[in-house]
């Protein structure tokens, strides 16, 4: 998606705050991420960002506040192995847009983040684009800790609550860029290997094209093509 400037901008944040006083989750997602705010500096934070529509939610999210409260820039982890060519274009994108810390990290996810803790001591929580839709994620919080099994660190989750079509609607209505795949029929992006457009989105008028993921009905669905 083309936006017509090419950093995120005071304006944008504005927008997005507005938004909130109108839409109770986009609200409720601003009060844990000002709690986060309130509880973690910037340098003890990190998005785990993989450039997925979820994550790029919570990143135009903070990125509000961060923009507002005239804080430094937000570390990005992004843990790869196997990517779409187009998921590392808009990792590369998004870090401009917003003027992130990139940090990258090879698989698997729990090595990945034990290195950045191990390299970076201040580091205390994790911003998470989980929604509980998610397989897995029913029990989830907005604040809770990782597993025993995994490197200690606070897991925030503000928008576990969220649905598909509402990760949609705000990516539309506030021109949040976007990975290219999603126009192309992805609905949920996984490896490149075990990933493929969502079937339920081939264009009825065109059996070699799909339709946008923001066109699915159905988000019982969303997975579908994630192997």
């Amino acid at each position: 998606m083309v936006k017509n400037h090419d950093k995120f901008s005071i304006e944008d944040a504005k927008a997005v705050i507005e938004s909130g006083k109108n839409q109770s989750h986009i609200n409720y997602s601003l009060l844990i991420l000002e709690q986060c705010l309130d509880t973690y500096t910037v340098d003890e934070l990190f998005l785990s960002f993989n450039g997925g529509k979820d994550c790029t939610v919570i990143l135009h999210l903070t990125a509000a506040l961060l923009k507002l409260r005239g804080l430094s820039p937000l570390k990005c982890l992004y843990v790869t192995e196997d990517p779409f060519p187009e998921m590392d274009e808009f990792v590369d994108k998004a870090s401009q847009y917003y003027e992130i810390k990139l940090i990258r990290k090879k698989k698997p996810i729990k090595t990945a983040v034990a290195s950045l803790l191990e390299e970076d001591k201040n580091l205390k929580a994790t911003l998470m684009g989980i929604r509980k839709d998610d397989p897995g994620s029913q029990s989830l919080e907005p604040f809770k800790y990782t597993d025993a099994d995994w490197p200690k660190i606070m897991r925030v989750s503000p928008i576990l609550d969220w649905s598909y079509s509402q990760i949609w609607e705000f990516i539309l209505k506030h021109q949040v860029p976007y990975c290219s795949l999603y126009d192309q029929g992805y609905t949920s992006l996984g490896n490149k290997t075990s990933t493929s457009p969502n079937p339920l989105l081939r264009d009825p008028d065109d059996p070699a094209r799909y339709l946008p993921a923001y066109k699915l009905k159905d988000s019982s669905t969303e997975r579908n093509g994630r192997q």
